[in-house]
């Protein structure tokens, strides 16, 4: 293979820092800068190159066609892996593999009716707490109903105090990610700063606990089979060997993270979106009479709230909650005619994909039409990208798509939400694409 030319730099570098201050200060306008300034862009963090991928067809060759020239690696992965462990997500090569086979009945379709059942009944509960005219912390309220279903699908047999302490805890995990999405500088989180003495507090506990579940899961299995009864239980259908306690651990702590963010996240942004354009709000509220006629929503239902499904894939497209993601080359690799040495960085952005006018007609309007089947073929496949693709593509898509159509139809069915400001939150960039702004005014539909 000839590898033939080195990828354009972004001009703009400042000595020692490089692009630093660019994705610091206006991270989503960079990333779509990136794409436009050619298919494979080099650019710096710090003093360091990286590569950014900016097609759909190029990041295919990343994450398919070539997906064992790219391992997971990177400044930001490298630094939330500190934190979230060597679950599978982190994993790379036979240990990914493996990972996968064991964890892969626990996200079976079979098991989504009662994973379903999970993220109504909270849903429901978050419901009878809001009140008509209240204004209400949507966000906190939506992450900790997610974190609510992940304790009843995860660990159900866990006792309600240790749940409280479990879901008490999770903020500092995710704000460790985030702070070290974008200061990726590992003396820095070692610093004895109060914000890392507080973090190492939490997060020690947090570990704690966890253990604690482990070990008494394996002393008393529960009634109920759940996520981590399936995971101590799991044997290697080649070796026969079961998970040790650490890997299960380090699962766990991810699925904390992955399982809570994506799809509070994405509800967020749901119901910020409908307190903006009432339009959209009456087709849902339409959709939802017609089909449940004031019933609680079941599994079988999904199928049917068509609208609710395409509104769902447009929030995904314009707020993908991994906006930015990594790989590290492992070898040198042609990259569509672009040289990409060996241990270099490469990124590429679902939120830049997803907003590219050269795939997605007027791609800043939220429009969740454009996902009628006959529109919907026009788009490349890997052109929208909410769970990455491959065989690293995220082993939780169908319990996201689940909880999160289950939850919103529920809290849709009973409420409206109003922006208590004139104007619409902005995207913010973390660890995830969070709203500005997180509260809102509850209005019951019904009396």
């Amino acid at each position: 293979m000839t590898l033939t030319r080195e990828a354009r730099p972004y001009p703009g570098a400042l000595p020692l820092l490089g692009h630093a201050l660019h994705l610091a200060r206006d991270p989503l306008g960079f990333v779509e800068r990136l794409r436009d300034h050619g298919p494979v862009t080099e650019f710096r963090l710090g003093t360091r190159p990286a590569r950014m991928v900016g097609t759909g067809e190029l990041v295919k060759e990343v994450l398919i066609t070539q997906q064992s020239a790219f391992e997971k690696g990177g400044p930001l992965f490298d630094q939330a892996t500190r934190l979230l462990g060597n679950g599978l997500a982190a994993a790379n090569g036979e240990l990914h593999r493996r990972q996968r086979r064991l964890l892969q009945p626990a996200f079976h379709h079979g098991r989504m009716a009662r994973y379903a059942e999970a993220a109504s009944d909270s849903a429901e509960a978050l419901s009878d707490r809001w009140r008509h005219g209240a204004v209400a912390d949507v966000g906190r309220d939506l992450h900790d109903m997610t974190m609510d279903v992940l304790t009843r699908t995860v660990f159900s047999a866990v006792t309600p105090t240790t749940a409280a302490e479990i879901r008490s805890c999770i903020p500092a995990l995710v704000a460790g990610v985030a702070r070290r999405a974008f200061v990726p500088i590992d003396v820095v989180h070692r610093l004895p700063l109060p914000v890392n003495r507080r973090e190492a507090e939490r997060l020690d506990r947090l570990y704690q606990v966890v253990d604690g579940l482990i070990a008494d899961y394996r002393a008393h299995p529960p009634e109920q089979e759940d996520m981590l009864a399936l995971l101590l239980a799991a044997r290697d259908e080649t070796t026969g060997e079961g998970v040790a306690d650490r890997q299960i651990h380090d699962e766990i702590r991810s699925m904390m993270v992955a399982g809570t963010e994506t799809s509070a996240t994405a509800l967020h942004w749901s119901f910020q979106v409908l307190a903006a354009r009432p339009d959209l709000e009456r087709k849902l509220h339409a959709e939802l009479d017609e089909v449940l006629g004031g019933r609680p929503v079941e599994y079988p239902d999904l199928p049917k709230l068509e609208y609710l499904g395409r509104f769902v894939q447009e929030i995904l497209r314009m707020f993908p909650t991994g906006w930015l993601l990594t790989r590290r080359a492992a070898a040198d690799v042609d990259l569509g005619g672009h040289r990409i040495p060996a241990g270099a960085d490469v990124f590429f952005s679902p939120y830049a994909l997803h907003r590219d006018p050269a795939v997605f007609a007027d791609p800043h309007r939220f429009d969740p039409d454009r996902w009628l089947p006959e529109r919907a073929a026009a788009v490349p496949r890997h052109a929208y990208l909410p769970f990455g693709a491959g065989v690293r593509k995220c082993i939780g898509e169908s319990f996201a798509w689940t909880e999160i159509g289950m939850a919103l139809a529920t809290l849709a069915a009973r409420w409206r939400l109003r922006s208590t400001e004139a104007r619409p939150p902005r995207p913010v960039a973390g660890s995830t694409l969070r709203p500005s702004r997180s509260v809102l005014r509850t209005e019951a539909r019904t009396g």
